[in-house]
């Protein structure tokens, strides 16, 4: 991502399980960018309406 956008080095995003579905779990060496969080929210949302990763 890093060569195809201004994301910070800083800054690794999982996938973990969470209830009947999944979360996204930002993690950052810094202090977190509140509009990068809820951009990376967002984008999980929808992703999160498009795959289900039930076993």
């Amino acid at each position: 991502m890093e060569d195809i956008c201004e994301w910070p080095t800083d800054l690794a995003i999982s996938v973990a399980p969470h209830e009947d579905s999944w979360k996204v779990v930002i993690m950052t060496e810094g202090p977190q960018d509140a509009e990068r969080c809820d951009m990376i929210e967002t984008i999980a949302d929808r992703l999160r309406s498009q795959f289900d990763l039930k076993a």
